[in-house]
């Protein structure tokens, strides 16, 4: 299943110091694992279009990498919902993950943007 207009969303963009990203690898690596738990791709969990998280170091210029990279690790986490109540079935099955509130924290320590319940509104 492709992404669709209209269909919602968590992004969440975060920036960690070199010192702080194990940490947050490790947060997002629990959340990882509650997500595969919790969520599918077809009907028999709360359904996902398309979930992924990546990394990267920051460029000191992105228009230029050779300038080399800062010290921090800039990640980004993203969720698409196949229905609207995906985001509501979401936040309540959170409500009984052990390491919500921890992860809440990681998420308001470091984001720079937390999108929730965002809609898409532009794809291919």
């Amino acid at each position: 299943m492709s992404v669709q207009l209209k269909q919602r969303t968590f992004n969440f963009a975060l920036s960690v110091p070199l010192d702080a990203a194990a940490r947050v690898e490790s947060a997002i690596s629990d959340h990882a694992d509650w997500m595969r738990q919790t969520h599918s791709y077809d009907s028999s969990k709360i359904q996902l279009v398309h979930y992924y998280v990546s990394r990267a170091n920051e460029l000191v210029s992105i228009a230029d990498p050779s300038q080399g990279t800062t010290n921090r690790v800039l990640y980004s986490i993203n969720e698409v919902y196949v229905m609207d109540e995906g985001i509501d079935q979401h936040l309540a099955a959170g409500q009984s993950w052990k390491n919500f509130q921890s992860f809440v924290g990681t998420l308001t320590e470091f984001g720079d943007v937390l999108i929730a319940n965002g809609e898409v509104i532009e794809t291919l």
